[in-house]
Parts: structure tokens; C-alpha cells; sequence
């Protein structure tokens, strides 16, 4: 798995650094724990795996790849919309640090459930998962990551949310249904939107 991952992410550059500490990651929050049972066997494949009640844990290349987009620093403060089984929750509170705080929200309780205890098994504890529609959110945060896919006439109030709750210097990923993942950034005294070349294939983030 982490070689079809590197080779993956070396498509888009040289291997550094931060890559490196992803993949290292991947390697020490073992994907096995947050799979059905009935999935473990799989475990180690890259592709998407069902994770219950519609949803599913992402490919680990994906992951790898929205990561790195999200440029991850120790001491951030990170919003994931859709913890879904909580293996990429778990995956970015290591990549923050205990200094870091996570805030995965999630509408599917037994998903609630069932991510909590996968959690705790782990012994991860910077991380917060509760049900609440993102959109209610007053605080601010300095990444924001999506695990589900929109639709090209949801992005606008996708863009004005981050708008509103990125920190200066933050980074918002979010997918399409089907399409370019979109990057949206906070300077100082500007606001950018940018559209990955490459192109995945998720499962719907439900708004209205």
C-alpha cells in the first residue's frame, strides 16, 4: 500500500519532507483498525473500501494526496467535514501533534460510535467528533478538509464558508462528486481558489 502510495504522490513532485511524514503516518495509524471486519483482508489494497451505511474509506492514495494539499503543520487547528471510519481523523491529529487540535463532524451516529472507539483504541486524543452541520460552525480554523464530494453548484457556498473560517495562512480541500479536488487559500490580503488536475471519484456531502 504505502509503495502504490509514494509512487503516487511522486507524480506530482519529489518526494520531500512532508511526504515522507505522511507516509510515515500511514504506517503507524494502521488502516486495519478502522475497517469492517468484514473488509480487513482488503485492508492494505489501494482503493476504496465500504465503511458502512453508504460511506467509505477513501483510497490511500487519495488520502496521501489531500494531504499533502492541506500542508499540515504541528500546532494546527483542523476542521474535517465526514469522519466517516476516522482513519484520516486519526491520520491528521498525528500529522498536527499533540499541540494540534482536530474537530471531525459526523451526521451518521453509528459512524459517531464506532469511529470513537476505533479512536480511543488507538490512543488519539486531539481529536473531537461531533454532529453538527459544519455551516453552524462560529470558530475559525487554520485547515479544513472535506471527505465527501460536491457538486459544481454547491461550490460557491463551499468558497464562502472557507471564506469565512479560514485563519490567515489556511487551506481548505474539498472534492468534487466527480471531478478536480478545489484548494482554496487565506493570505494575508487575498483569497484564492485553484482545481487539482488530477480527478477522484467520491461519495456525496449532503447540504442544502
Amino acid at each position: 500500500m504505502l509503495d502504490s502510495v509514494r509512487n503516487y504522490l511522486s507524480e506530482f513532485g519529489p518526494i520531500g519532507k512532508s511526504e515522507e511524514k505522511i507516509l510515515e503516518t500511514m504506517k503507524i495509524v494502521d488502516r486495519k483498525n478502522f475497517m469492517l471486519d468484514e473488509f480487513k483482508n482488503s485492508s492494505y489494497l489501494n482503493m476504496a473500501i465500504p465503511s458502512g451505511f453508504g460511506q467509505t474509506i477513501s483510497q490511500p492514495s487519495t488520502v496521501a494526496r489531500m494531504l499533502q494539499l492541506l500542508d499540515l503543520k504541528k500546532g494546527n487547528k483542523v476542521l474535517e467535514i465526514g469522519t466517516g471510519s476516522g482513519w484520516n481523523a486519526s491520520l491528521i491529529c498525528h500529522l498536527v501533534g499533540s499541540d494540534g487540535r482536530v474537530l471531525s463532524l459526523e451526521v451518521v451516529q453509528e459512524l459517531i460510535k464506532k469511529s470513537k472507539e476505533r479512536i480511543r483504541k488507538n490512543k488519539i486524543f486531539n481529536v473531537e467528533i461531533k454532529d453538527v452541520d459544519f455551516r453552524d460552525l462560529k470558530e475559525s480554523f487554520d485547515k479544513i478538509i472535506f471527505t465527501a464530494g460536491i457538486e459544481k453548484s454547491q461550490e460557491r457556498k463551499i468558497e464562502d464558508f472557507a471564506r469565512k473560517h479560514l485563519n490567515n495562512g489556511g487551506i481548505c480541500v474539498c472534492p468534487h462528486i466527480s471531478g478536480s479536488l478545489i484548494v482554496f487559500k487565506r493570505g494575508k490580503n487575498v483569497f484564492t481558489k485553484e482545481y487539482t488536475k488530477d480527478n477522484y471519484v467520491f461519495v456525496p456531502l449532503v447540504i442544502n
